[in-house]
């Protein structure tokens, strides 16, 4: 009678270990992401890697190539797009040593110093430094001709 049992029991987990096999695979298949594809009336933009897409929405969309394939993003909104990357000195501590200027930012990893010659700096960081700096002078170098 115990053998009777234990195959019973054996068989009822083995289908039930199937059906749950078939669920799964079920669940994968369903589950397969779709491929990104340019559609037909992209307009490639002039970095040659990315192409712009307004969908029957009215969504704009950007495709831009990847080594591992397209990828789609919505596309940035020219109102609020910011200047180069890099420009935004939100945040960023510049000290008037003389002639160079030492910037201070916090990042990820902790405080980034540098410097950079008063002759070197743009308009942007010549602002900062003058805003942050109103005892001195100006922020350009003295010239000594």
């Amino acid at each position: 009678m115990k053998l009777k049992l234990a195959v019973l029991m054996l068989g009822i987990v083995t289908v039930c270990a199937s059906a749950a096999d078939k669920k799964k695979t079920a669940q994968k298949a369903a589950a397969a992401p779709l491929i990104v594809t340019i559609p037909k009336g992209a307009v490639a933009n002039p970095d040659g890697q990315s192409y712009s897409y307004k969908d029957k929405q009215g969504k704009r969309w950007t495709y831009t190539k990847t080594p591992f394939g397209i990828m789609k993003a919505p596309a940035a909104d020219p109102a609020t797009a910011t200047a180069a990357p890099g420009t935004d000195l939100s945040g960023v501590k510049a000290i008037d040593k003389g002639d160079t200027v030492h910037f201070e930012r916090p990042g990820p990893f902790g405080v980034m110093k540098w410097d950079k010659n008063k002759t070197d700096l743009n308009d942007d960081e010549r602002r900062l430094v003058e805003s942050q700096n109103p005892d001195s002078q100006n922020a350009k170098p003295e010239s000594h001709d």
